[in-house]
């Protein structure tokens, strides 16, 4: 999804694209700061932001990411679901997007919605995810040996909109 106009003006006006990835990687979208997040919804929720474009709902398959020459000359930030799987993505996409930053994945976004917990049904298997920041792999640490809890989680989009919105604006 394109969230400027003037970007979007580049690529005919359209906003919310959903093509091909050769396709897409033909394009050249100069956004400055492209926001990666886990749910579909999350991404659809972005209002218009200055020299920016979310990509949304790839999971496990950003992958892709390597492939979009625009996309690696960003400011790339990724939000994902707090729970083991949200951390593996990251730490993937990492392999492709080394200065990728993450946002709201951190023990005191986790602690603070713990009304809004439910139950990750299948840990990610590794112990370790080499390409984590110390303060990420002490909250994957933290959630694999169930420090706060028996196999939390918490899915982004169960976090307030202001709360998120407000912090997604800020990491730019």
């Amino acid at each position: 999804q394109i969230l400027d106009r003037e970007l979007r003006a580049r690529v005919g006006g359209l906003g919310d694209i959903s093509v091909p990835l050769e396709q897409l990687a033909e394009l050249e979208i100069p956004a400055k700061n492209v926001f990666i997040v886990e749910n579909l919804q999350t991404g659809l929720a972005f209002d218009d932001l200055t020299d920016s474009v979310v990509i949304m709902q790839l999971g496990y398959g950003v992958d892709v990411l390597s492939r979009l020459p625009w996309v690696t000359k960003a400011n790339c930030i990724y939000w994902g679901d707090l729970d083991t799987h949200g951390f593996a993505i990251l730490n993937r996409a990492r392999t492709y997007l080394p200065e990728l930053k993450s946002i709201l994945m951190d023990e005191q976004t986790l602690r603070g919605h713990r009304d809004l917990w439910v139950e990750e049904t299948a840990q990610h298997g590794a112990e370790i995810l080499p390409l984590l920041t110390d303060t990420e792999q002490a909250v994957y640490q933290a959630m694999k040996h169930n420090v706060w809890g028996q196999s939390i989680r918490l899915e982004q989009e169960r976090i307030a909109w202001d709360v998120a919105w407000n912090a997604l604006q800020h990491a730019i």
